[in-house]
């Protein structure tokens, strides 16, 4: 290993975690669009079979899935492969600067990692061993991780939300559950411990009256929603918020130092 394994807590260090951000939510909640307000130029990657992609216009340069039918796939790694190469290129500078890399459904993500994992049976409908989530899992979050660890300044992924059992295990109709990030197995409360911030989308309101808001603590049935900062900093943050990153970033500023 050419550096030491691990590395003092700066600044420095805090900033760039605080500006990777999960977006979670229904669909038509404002995901998408709220891309727009990020540190340009954002460059936005929308993953297979992402539909909402009209919403992302705005933005400096994005690149979307042509449409194809994914039960004629025969090649799931190939698509895997495509997906990783064209995020690499992007988060490198090879498409223009990009002060923002955005992937646009994660939840869709996830489906080509688990079809390369059982050779495309989860797309067909098909059953499969359940330990392929566990593999699928891995080889998904390396993919976070070389994003994370990239210098482009802000990384922000969206991801639709569904219903969690608190515990697994209880197989009651009526056993409570929470809203969290909609993704297969584990990996729904696992991906909350990979960003430092995670916002919940939501709207209130119709028509031209409509609010667009991020849920920043975990309350109610969402608890897909959560910021990692000293308590004294998080107490201060609203539970709800603009989906604004103009107005969500003198929030995340660094809080590693404390005045004398």
């Amino acid at each position: 290993m050419a550096e030491p394994l691990y590395q003092e807590l700066t600044d420095s260090v805090w900033e760039r975690a605080s500006r990777r951000i999960l977006l979670s939510g229904p669909p038509n909640s404002g995901k998408t669009t709220s891309l727009r307000t990020f540190l340009q130029p954002v460059i936005v990657q929308s993953y297979m079979m992402e539909k909402g992609i009209s919403s992302i216009q705005g933005v400096a340069k994005a690149f979307v899935p042509r449409d194809f039918d994914p039960q004629e796939v025969t090649n799931w790694q190939n698509v895997v492969n495509e997906t990783t190469k064209l995020t690499s290129e992007i988060i490198s500078g090879k498409h223009g600067e990009c002060k923002t890399f955005a992937g646009d459904g994660l939840h869709k993500l996830f489906e080509a990692y688990l079809a390369v994992a059982t050779g495309g049976a989860s797309i067909r409908g098909e059953d499969f061993e359940a330990k392929l989530y566990m593999g699928a899992a891995n080889k998904f979050f390396g993919y976070i991780n070389m994003i994370y660890n990239s210098k482009v300044p802000i990384a922000v992924f969206t991801v639709w939300d569904g219903l969690e059992k608190d515990n697994p295990e209880d197989k009651d109709k009526s056993a409570s559950s929470h809203v969290y990030p909609e993704l297969p197995g584990k990996a729904a409360k696992r991906i909350m411990g990979e960003f430092a911030i995670a916002l919940s989308s939501k709207i209130e309101g119709q028509g031209k009256a409509a609010r667009y808001l991020w849920q920043t603590k975990p309350q109610g049935r969402v608890w897909g929603a959560g910021m990692k900062m000293p308590a004294e900093v998080y107490a201060a943050i609203p539970d709800f918020i603009a989906q604004d990153y103009n107005i969500l970033a003198p929030y995340l500023k660094p809080q590693i130092k404390k005045e004398s």
